[in-house]
């Protein structure tokens, strides 16, 4: 028996805990499973417990397998998640610059190319950024989206500068700091949305 009650204890706080790090609320949860949030609050309070099919959905919810639930060991889904969302990132980031690397490595062996082929890494620059802006947009906070919308603002200016060297075309920094401005205005903004 007593057995019994450390396995419903453990269920009832596993619940709590996936549902708190997945940022749902009771009636959050208890709308996507079809159910009462009361029915909810019961089961965190282990005053009953879920069926199977229930316990099935909350699994398939939370990214977990039904023996986590049971578990005494903390597996922390939220941590992993944040991981493998910046694994994501970094390997898309720096594919553009393993393509950009065989893209030269391609062009300078052949002798195809009749531009100068080191350009191809000063193009690479906003576009490995354009790569983290999406990331950011979907993954990020609010900082790293104003982070990497603003590295992305002066990686095209470096770029379109360095490309037309011969060209005086300092002027485009002078041009970027309203932007800037308007990157820095725009995330104050959305931070005091929230």
């Amino acid at each position: 028996m007593k057995n019994d009650e450390k396995i419903k204890l453990r269920l009832s706080n596993n619940l709590k805990r996936y549902r708190k790090e997945n940022n749902l609320t009771q009636t959050q949860l208890a709308e996507k499973l079809n159910y009462s949030d009361k029915s909810i609050s019961k089961w965190e309070r282990n005053e009953g417990i879920p069926d199977v099919i229930i316990l099935a959905k909350l699994a398939e919810l939370y990214n977990i397998n039904i023996d986590d639930f049971f578990s005494s060991q903390i597996v922390n889904t939220k941590s992993k998640r944040k991981a493998n969302k910046f694994l994501i990132s970094c390997i898309s980031f720096t594919g553009v610059w393993v393509l950009a690397t065989i893209l030269y490595s391609i062009l300078t062996i052949f002798g195809v190319a009749s531009f100068e082929t080191w350009l191809i890494f000063i193009y690479a620059i906003p576009t490995s950024l354009v790569t983290l802006v999406i990331f950011t947009n979907i993954w990020g906070n609010t900082f790293s989206k104003f982070l990497s919308v603003s590295m992305l603002l002066w990686g095209l200016v470096i770029s379109i500068v360095v490309s037309f060297s011969n060209i005086r075309l300092w002027l485009l920094f002078v041009a970027a700091a309203p932007v800037q401005i308007l990157i820095v205005l725009w995330t104050i903004l959305l931070k005091n949305k929230k």
